[in-house]
C-alpha cells in the first residue's frame, strides 16, 4: 500500500512539473511571436499547462475543471483562429503589425477578436474567467502553492500578449487607407455563435458546470 501511495505522489509531482514547464514555455514563446497563428499555437501550449494543472490536483474539483476548461477553450480558440483566417483573407497577412487600425476598418471582426482574446486571457466578463477560476480553486484546495504562483505568473504574461493584439487593433494607426471587403452574413453568424456564448456564460456559468458533472459521470468518475 505505501508503494502505491508513493507512486501516486510521484505522478502528482511529475504532473505539477509538466504543468509549470508547459504553461511557462508556451506563454514565454508566445510573447515573441508576430505571426498570429504561431502566437495562438504557442498560447495553446500554455492552456494545455492549465489543463494538466487541474489534473495534477488529483481531486474532484480538479477533474471537474478539466471538461469545463476544454469546452470553453474550444469555443474561444476556434473563434480566434477563424477571425485570424477572415482577416488574412482581407489583408493577406497574419502579422500583428499589419493589424494596425483594423478595429475601425473591420469593426465586427475586431469586436469578436476582443471577446476571444479577453476570454483566452481569463478575464471577466467572459467564460474564460470562470474556466480559469475553477482551475485556480482546485489548485488552492489541493495546497499546490508553487503551481498556483506559476499559474498566476503565466496568466499575467498571457494578458500582456493578448492585449498587445487589442492595442494594435485600436490604438495604432493604419498605414493603409484601403477599403476592405465586407464580412458575409454567414461568417458573422458563425462568429456570433462562438463569441456570444462566452459572454452569456461569463454571467451565468452554471450550465457548463452541470454539463461537466454529467460528462464525468458518463466517463465513470
Amino acid at each position: 500500500m505505501p508503494g502505491i501511495l508513493d507512486l501516486g505522489m510521484n505522478i502528482n509531482s511529475i504532473l505539477v512539473f509538466f504543468s509549470i514547464i508547459t504553461m511557462t514555455v508556451g506563454n514565454f514563446t508566445a510573447i515573441f511571436q508576430t505571426n498570429m497563428k504561431r502566437l495562438l499555437a504557442y498560447s495553446s501550449i500554455g492552456h494545455i499547462g492549465f489543463i494538466v494543472a487541474a489534473l495534477a490536483c488529483g481531486s474532484e474539483n480538479g477533474l471537474l475543471a478539466i471538461p469545463t476548461y476544454l469546452l470553453i477553450y474550444t469555443l474561444m480558440n476556434f473563434g480566434a483562429f477563424l477571425v485570424i483566417l477572415l482577416i488574412k483573407s482581407r489583408i493577406n497577412s497574419e502579422d500583428i503589425r499589419d493589424y494596425k487600425g483594423l478595429g475601425y476598418k473591420m469593426p465586427f471582426l475586431s469586436v469578436m477578436m476582443v471577446i476571444f482574446m479577453v476570454s483566452l486571457a481569463g478575464l471577466p466578463p467572459t467564460a474564460g474567467f470562470w474556466a480559469k477560476f475553477y482551475v485556480f480553486t482546485a489548485i488552492m484546495e489541493s495546497k499546490l502553492y508553487l503551481l498556483a504562483i506559476a499559474a498566476i505568473f503565466n496568466t499575467v504574461i498571457a494578458v500582456f500578449y493578448y492585449f498587445r493584439i487589442l492595442k494594435t487593433l485600436y490604438f495604432e494607426k493604419s498605414d493603409s487607407a484601403e477599403v476592405l471587403p465586407v464580412l458575409s452574413t454567414g461568417n458573422k453568424t458563425v462568429l456570433a455563435l462562438l463569441g456570444v456564448p462566452l459572454l452569456i456564460l461569463g454571467i451565468y456559468f452554471s450550465p457548463v458546470i452541470e454539463l461537466a458533472r454529467e460528462t464525468l459521470k458518463i466517463a465513470g468518475f
